[in-house]
């Protein structure tokens, strides 16, 4: 890739930065595409896409021993500086036997609850001194970016080591009440397992795994959690119900007893969240909140997962809420419009029956 060419593209990713776009893609046969609101925008302004410019452009984004992981694994993801204030989440894939590139900002700066206007309970909930709280969404929810939230809550209000897994570290923190320590895959630890390996060896008191969905590490988190380490972590899943189901089913039946009895003893939260266009623009945060007493530990622990639906529904007391208790709210205080509301609804009739 020439000067001029990778001058090109630092200015793309500038721009989309300024436009407010979440993500870029670079696809050949088309012109770059933004994110912007969860709405595709085509730069028409900018050529097509051709398979010598995205060859050029895999190599100024990756060095030997990358492109050789990209070819053998056929996709790769890695964090990536552009410039001081220019980080991007960086997925290299193959598609119909071309290459695609996608960008995802990262904000130098790392968000807070307060930035993020997010319930004030999930505060709260961080101020376990052990346990597993598990943030969850789809892909594009903003599940790193609330829980880069919560170690920042943790690392400006109390004294701890913090250890974060990741694979690639997205937010980069600076320490100021507590340490925080990043390890990222294939550069400072070889594996997962590795890693918590050694977080048990080294007695941290926070863990932030990025994901919990191998049946290797699971039981280990599940452990931590039950010692004496707050531990969080990500997973894909649309509901907090679909989120603990989703763990079991990664277990053959005859463990899956086993795994219900450590996760309803360790777990103490759950935050399922989706985003949804502001009025105005802009995206806002829904937020369905689960939080563990003794009769979410017994649903578990029976495997009567799909009972923890109509315990949300009746914990407002408890600082529970349910999606659509959520975007009730938010039509509420105008910050959505009822008909997006009722498109990301877990329950179209009930929502629109409270929105009467």
């Amino acid at each position: 890739m020439s000067v001029s060419q990778e001058l090109s593209i630092k200015n793309i990713l500038t721009e989309a930065v300024k436009r407010g776009a979440s993500d870029l893609h670079f696809s050949v046969g088309s012109n770059p595409i933004l994110r912007i609101d969860d709405k595709l925008i085509l730069l028409s302004d900018q050529s097509l896409i051709t398979s010598e410019y995205m060859g050029g452009l895999v190599d100024f984004l990756l060095d030997e021993s990358k492109k050789k992981k990209l070819s053998s694994d056929r996709e790769i993801v890695l964090a990536r500086n552009f410039d001081r204030n220019l980080r991007f989440k960086v997925n290299i894939f193959y598609q119909k036997g071309f290459l695609s590139v996608s960008f995802r900002y990262i904000p130098s700066q790392v968000p807070t609850l307060e930035s993020l206007k997010l319930n004030p309970i999930l505060a709260e909930l961080i101020k376990y001194k052990h346990g597993l709280i598990i943030v969850s969404g789809s892909f594009g929810s903003g599940r790193s970016t609330t829980v880069a939230a919560l170690i920042e809550e943790i690392n400006r209000q109390r004294r701890e080591y913090i250890i974060t897994i990741e694979d690639p570290i997205e937010y980069i923190f600076t320490n100021n009440q507590s340490i925080v320590e990043q390890r990222e895959i294939g550069l400072d630890t070889n594996s997962f397992e590795e890693a918590l390996k050694y977080f048990e060896e080294e007695d941290g008191d926070v863990l932030f795994l990025e994901e919990i969905n191998k049946p290797a590490i699971i039981p280990m988190v599940l452990e931590i959690a039950r010692g004496s380490s707050l531990v969080l972590t990500a997973l894909s899943a649309d509901s907090v119900a679909n989120t603990v189901k989703r763990i079991l089913d990664i277990f053959p039946a005859y463990d899956q007893e086993r795994v219900r009895d450590l996760l309803a003893t360790a777990l103490k939260a759950v935050i399922c969240q989706k985003v949804i266009p502001r009025i105005g623009g802009g995206l806002v945060i829904a937020q369905e909140i689960l939080i563990v007493n003794d009769a979410v530990k017994s649903i578990i622990a029976d495997g009567n997962i799909a009972n923890l639906d109509n315990i949300v529904q009746t914990s407002r007391k408890e600082g529970m809420v349910s999606f659509n208790q959520a975007l009730t709210e938010l039509v509420r205080s105008r910050q959505i419009s009822r008909e997006d509301a009722l498109t990301n609804a877990a329950d179209r009739k009930i929502l629109e029956d409270s929105l009467k």
